[in-house]
């Protein structure tokens, strides 16, 4: 299993991380790679609760919420993950550092196809996952400075 680990100091008070990333069905007001997103049922926070999302290059995915911890972070499962990928866990978390909040977040996926997977990992999967979570940092960052 490859995990993918990325962090952001963001200069906004602690609670207001935390408004954003709690907003589970909000994620699209600052992710640049989500056109959509919204709460599935009738949760809107803590271990299963669930969200649909159009990403930007046109699949549609959910996930849903496996850990909360209230202030501090969540872990959840993505389902109908984008193909050859396959058990597909994220997990994000609010700190401190140097007086400001940070964010942490990590992705931990398999591959299908076995060795052809793992090559397509190691030339493409790893770079587009980083990627994204790098632009969903600097977007939620951006979201909460200005």
């Amino acid at each position: 299993m490859r995990a993918l680990i990325e962090r952001v100091e963001i200069r906004a008070p602690k609670e207001a991380v935390w408004d954003a990333l709690a907003d589970f069905g909000g994620v699209a007001d600052w992710a640049p790679y989500m056109k959509s997103s919204h709460l599935i049922g009738d949760l809107e926070s803590g271990i299963g609760t669930r969200r649909g999302m159009r990403h930007a290059w046109g699949f549609q995915f959910e996930e849903a919420v496996t850990r909360w911890d209230e202030g501090l972070g969540y872990s959840f499962d993505v389902f109908k993950a984008p193909y050859p990928m396959k058990n597909v866990r994220e997990s994000w978390a609010t700190g401190m550092d140097n007086g400001f909040p940070t964010v942490t977040t990590q992705v931990k996926y398999d591959m299908k196809l076995g060795p052809v997977g793992r090559l397509l990992d190691w030339m493409l999967v790893r770079f587009i996952v980083t990627r994204e979570m790098r632009a969903g940092l600097r977007g939620l960052k951006q979201h909460l400075e200005h």
